[in-house]
């Protein structure tokens, strides 16, 4: 029996187009460099307060310093920590019915030398 050149070029092509779709779905998903991420964000209530906790994982390829800054009303407090790379930094902070003016509290992160904050979020609370 013979095979002709138009069998086997299709042949080789559905065996190269089975591949390229096993890749795309199967191949893990690879990072194209560092960066930095907030996860886990939860805000909880109490009868006499709110709790915001999340994470800060560094995924930058070394250690690096971030700052957290709270502003809650007429209060400001920041936070300053160094964070090594592939770990995770859980933050809590407590905000209590009667501490809280206006009912809003902005988080804002920076990355070490960094003036644009690569996180922020507002939460109103009420």
């Amino acid at each position: 029996m013979k095979v002709s050149g138009l069998k086997i070029a299709y042949v080789v092509g559905l065996v190269i187009l089975g591949l390229l779709v096993v890749f795309t779905v199967f191949r893990p998903m690879i990072t194209g460099g560092e960066y930095t991420e907030v996860q886990r964000e939860q805000l909880l209530q109490t009868e006499s307060e709110w709790i915001i906790q999340f994470d800060i994982i560094n995924h930058e390829g070394k250690g690096t310093n971030y700052t957290i800054n709270v502003q809650a009303g007429s209060k400001q407090y920041n936070e300053n920590v160094l964070i090594p790379n592939g770990r995770r930094f859980s933050y809590i902070h407590h905000f209590y019915r009667d501490g809280i003016s206006d009912g809003e509290v902005t988080f804002t992160i920076y990355k070490e030398d960094e003036d644009t904050p690569f996180e922020q979020v507002t939460y109103h609370l009420g």
